[in-house]
């Protein structure tokens, strides 16, 4: 499931910015019998530096017939809080079911060295077992494209 996913993000985000990292990451818990895997896919739409950064997590899930996509978008600029207010209600135009969050970061009190803003959200696939199913599944990762495309042009 999960090279089918990254085999269809690579052709449809392609068209619409740059991956610029795929990571294959799989953790074994010592104290129990389990193993998560996960890839974590790197989105700009543009090769600026300070342009937003998608990050997208995709893990397979326990039956392994299903997998949970989560981005984060990092806008990596100092935003006014209406600034911030607008990029909400403009990524929720788009995924209603994002949220929003905001890092600021001290190296001593009234000194700011970072700030961040950050919209995520998550939905889950299933592996197709028919065309009706796939063609379902192509639906969805083309409209997750173009959302993503969308969300790290904001700011």
């Amino acid at each position: 499931m999960l090279q089918l996913l990254v085999e269809k993000l690579n052709q449809l985000l392609s068209a619409r910015g740059m991956i610029t990292d795929i990571v294959l990451r799989s953790d074994r818990s010592l104290l129990e019998d389990e193993e998560m895997r996960e890839v974590m896919i790197s989105f700009a739409g543009t090769f600026e530096e300070e342009q937003p950064v998608a990050t997208i997590h995709l893990f397979l899930l326990e039956d392994e017939k299903s997998c949970e996509v989560e981005v984060e978008i990092a806008y990596p600029y100092e935003l006014e809080a209406e600034q911030i207010q607008a990029l909400w209600a403009q990524a929720r135009s788009r995924v209603a079911e994002c949220s929003l969050s905001e890092k600021r970061r001290y190296i001593e009190p009234g000194k700011l060295a970072e700030t961040s803003v950050q919209v995520d959200y998550h939905f889950v696939v299933q592996t197709p077992q028919s065309a009706a199913e796939e063609a379902d599944l192509n639906e969805t990762l083309e409209r997750f494209a173009a959302d993503l495309g969308e969300l790290v042009k904001l700011g």
